[in-house]
């Protein structure tokens, strides 16, 4: 199903209002339906601009990305299992979950799935004991990636199994080699003491 995902507009501070007018403009000049972003550094997605934002025909889903999930637990019971949320912290999936999420959307989903996937699994079954190590295991790996720069180092593990994503554009930092490296000693150390099994881009190390 084709989608439109569009975060808010920064820069400016910009006022609820203009927020809601923003995805208002983009909703009704075309078919599609509306994936708007609740990210960190927009700080106008409030709960009262969300709940405006669910009233606009073609706006049907939400990536909610926070260091708290309790407003996603609110979302759902006051805009009804038919308006979609998505947890956008990756470091907190099953937490999102949790709180009742519907899915997913996130950076590290594409770096390593398998975790991912196995967590889901394990969490559709409450199995908690399982998701949470799952969790662990993902976290490990998404903080030591996070001490080099982040986007570099995601397209760099991609090109790892063979899927060319391009470098980072400036500013964005690059990884150099000698980071590389580093990472990889680091993520090869966690493969190991860690015992993560079964996650292709360890695999390559």
């Amino acid at each position: 199903m084709a989608a439109i995902s569009s975060v808010p507009p920064f820069y400016w501070k910009f006022s609820s209002d203009e927020v809601v007018r923003y995805y208002q403009e983009i909703s009704a000049s075309v078919d599609l339906s509306m994936i708007v972003y609740n990210v960190a550094l927009d700080a106008t997605m409030d709960f009262s601009t969300i709940k405006r934002l669910a009233t606009i025909a073609g706006v049907e889903e939400i990536k909610y990305t926070a260091s708290s999930h309790h407003e996603i637990l609110r979302i759902k019971e006051e805009l009804g299992p038919d308006f979609k949320i998505h947890s956008g912290s990756d470091e907190m999936a099953l937490s999102g979950l949790a709180y009742g999420s519907d899915g997913l959307i996130g950076s590290f989903y594409n770096v390593i799935p398998e975790l991912f996937i196995k967590l889901f699994h394990a969490y559709k079954q409450k199995d908690w004991e399982t998701a949470k190590q799952l969790q662990t295991q993902a976290d490990m790996i998404i903080f030591s990636v996070l001490k080099h720069p982040m986007h570099a180092s995601m397209k760099r593990m991609l090109s790892w199994i063979g899927v060319e994503a391009g470098f980072a554009r400036s500013p964005f930092s690059s990884l150099s080699k000698a980071d590389e490296v580093l990472l990889k000693e680091e993520l090869r150390r966690l493969k190991h003491t860690c015992h993560i099994q079964d996650v292709q881009v360890l695999k390559e190390l």
